[in-house]
C-alpha cells in the first residue's frame, strides 16, 4: 500500500489539484467534454484529494445532500486501494456531516468495484455524458 495522505476541503483549497486529476481521467482518458465535467458546481460540493510524495493521485466531490461523483484516481495508481480509500473518506466526511446515506451516479463498468465496498445498485442503467451509468447507495452508520 502507498503511504498516502487525504485532504478534504472547499473547492477554492483544493481546485488545482482536483481539476488536473479530472482532467486528466475523464477529459483525456475518457473523452467527456470538457463542458460536461467541469460543470462549474464544483463551489458547492467538498472535495477530497490523496496524495503521495506531495502528489495528487485522486480526487472526488461530495455534497453536503449526500452525492457524491468525480470520483477519479490516476491511472498509476489503481488497483492499489486508492480508489477504496476515497470511498472511505467520503464516508468519513458524510459521517462528520450527520447524513444517513451515500449516492452516486456510477459508470456501469465501476459497479463491481462499488458493490465491495459497501454500494448498492439503485435503479436502472441510463446515459450520461455518453456512457452508461447507474445510482448507486450506501447506509452510513
Amino acid at each position: 500500500m502507498l503511504l498516502t495522505k487525504t485532504q478534504t476541503g472547499p473547492w477554492s483549497e483544493l481546485k488545482v489539484y482536483s481539476t488536473a486529476i479530472r482532467s486528466r481521467v475523464f477529459i483525456e482518458e475518457q473523452k467527456i467534454p470538457s463542458s460536461i465535467e467541469l460543470d462549474g458546481n464544483d463551489q458547492d460540493y467538498w472535495h477530497i484529494v490523496i496524495f503521495t510524495n506531495n502528489k495528487a493521485i485522486a480526487t472526488a466531490r461530495l455534497a453536503n445532500s449526500g452525492l457524491f461523483g468525480r470520483m477519479a484516481v490516476l491511472e498509476p495508481y489503481r488497483h492499489k486501494g486508492i480508489g477504496s480509500l476515497l470511498l472511505q473518506s467520503i464516508s468519513n466526511k458524510a459521517i462528520a456531516l450527520k447524513l444517513q446515506t451515500i449516492n452516486c451516479h456510477a459508470q456501469l463498468s465501476a459497479v463491481n468495484f462499488y458493490k465491495k465496498n459497501g454500494l448498492l445498485v439503485a435503479g436502472n442503467p441510463y446515459q450520461e455524458a455518453g456512457l452508461v451509468h447507474i445510482n448507486m447507495l450506501k447506509n452510513l452508520p
